[in-house]
C-alpha cells in the first residue's frame, strides 16, 4: 500500500499541489470538493500541467504498475496518498458552506 509519509519530499510536494489544484477546480466550477482514490492519465496530465509545473503526469505514478486500477478501468491510476493527505489537510470551505452574514458577524465581533 502506498503511504504519503513514504513519499520523497518532491513527491509529497506534487501531492500537495495536486490537492490544492483539486480545491481550486472545485471552487472554479462551484462543485463540491472531492478527492477520489484514482484518476485517469489525461486528468493527471491536466492537473500536472496546470498546478504542478509538469508537462506530463509523474513517472512514479503513471509508470508504476502497482498503481494501475485492477477493476478493469483502462488508463486509471491509484493515488491513495492524495486521499491520505486530504484527510490531514485543513478543511476546505466550499461555496455552499459560505455564509456571508456569519462571516460579517465574526468580523464585527473582532
Amino acid at each position: 500500500m502506498h503511504k504519503y509519509d513514504d513519499l520523497k519530499p518532491k513527491q509529497q510536494g506534487y501531492i500537495q499541489k495536486f490537492h490544492d489544484g483539486l480545491v481550486n477546480e472545485a471552487q472554479e466550477l462551484e462543485e463540491e470538493f472531492e478527492v477520489r482514490d484514482a484518476y485517469t492519465r489525461s486528468y493527471i496530465r491536466y492537473m500536472s500541467s496546470k498546478y504542478c509545473d509538469m508537462e506530463w503526469g509523474p513517472a512514479w505514478i503513471v509508470k508504476d504498475k502497482s498503481r494501475v486500477a485492477t477493476d478493469g478501468r483502462i488508463g486509471v491510476y491509484l493515488i491513495p496518498e492524495l486521499q491520505e493527505y486530504a484527510s490531514k489537510a485543513p478543511r476546505v470551505i466550499s461555496v455552499q458552506d459560505f455564509d456571508e452574514d456569519r462571516l460579517l458577524d465574526q468580523v464585527a465581533m473582532s
